[in-house]
């Protein structure tokens, strides 16, 4: 059986053979744009909180982090693309 980064290798290699050399650019781009900006450095960790945030939700009306949480556990998924 596979190791889970054998696995994963598998994926990326699979992933990486369908892709036009704009595509790979581009996230070789966006790569070193967080190497720079050292967003790594900045994150949070595991069991870090986080701070009160007000961003808006996919109809564009603007959604408080402090109201969701009145209602449960929140979980914040950013997703990187370009379109």
């Amino acid at each position: 059986m596979k190791t889970l980064q054998e696995q994963l290798e598998a994926i990326q290699a699979s992933t990486a053979s369908k892709m036009t050399s704009e595509i790979i650019a581009d996230m070789k781009q966006g790569y070193e744009e967080l190497a720079e900006n050292k967003v790594l450095e900045k994150a949070l960790n595991p069991g870090d909180t986080a701070p009160a945030f007000t961003l808006p939700n996919s109809q564009g009306n603007m959604i408080r982090s402090q109201d969701l949480l009145t209602k449960g556990p929140l979980v914040v998924l950013f997703y990187r693309g370009k379109w």
